[in-house]
């Protein structure tokens, strides 16, 4: 009977852990106290198969962001087909970003960063091969990198901030020169 009510018990310390009810730090403290230390073995492994889970998404960007470019300049998929398998890149790309969030990782900016990218370079090829004005492209621009910026300010990512205020800056450059 005792072994029921522990194990209840530490089943709904879990679910506060997982819910966010109670500061991490805290569940911790009750877990290792109800569990007399016999949970942490089992808490390594899941760790760091968690941890292998996380470095193969992260790898996954860059050959993302390769494949973009060999999708829009190396094959001869109609532009449609390209529009298609680009979007459904930075949809995957978004769905990394919002798992980043719910578990709270400092390596948001990874997946932001390349989903920003993916974005501007579907942006301009659909404005070079639908519209293919030199005014569009910029407008085309500047509403990439006013999104960078939004999203890097919103999302507290300097990175994307930083990356979309220095593009203004060339921007404008090299419009003025």
């Amino acid at each position: 009977m005792k072994h029921e009510r522990t194990k209840t018990i530490v089943d709904e310390i879990k679910y506060w852990k997982q819910n966010q009810l109670l500061p991490e730090e805290y569940c911790n403290f009750l877990l290792a106290l109800y569990t007399q230390g016999e949970n942490l073995e089992h808490k390594e492994s899941a760790e760091s198969s968690q941890t292998l889970t996380f470095y193969i998404f992260m790898a996954i960007h860059p050959i993302l962001l390769s494949l973009s470019f060999l999708v829009i300049y190396f094959t001869e998929m109609g532009i449609i087909m390209q529009t298609v398998v680009l979007s459904s890149f930075v949809i995957g790309v978004w769905f990394h970003i919002r798992w980043l969030q719910y578990k709270k990782s400092d390596w948001l900016f990874v997946p932001l960063f390349n989903g920003a990218l993916i974005l501007l370079l579907m942006t301009v090829h659909l404005n070079q091969n639908m519209i293919g004005l030199e005014y569009s492209f910029y407008i085309t621009l500047i509403l990439n990198l006013v999104l960078w910026i939004f999203l890097g300010w919103f999302w507290k990512v300097k990175t994307l901030f930083y990356s979309g205020v220095i593009g203004f800056i060339f921007l404008i450059i090299y419009i003025v020169s």
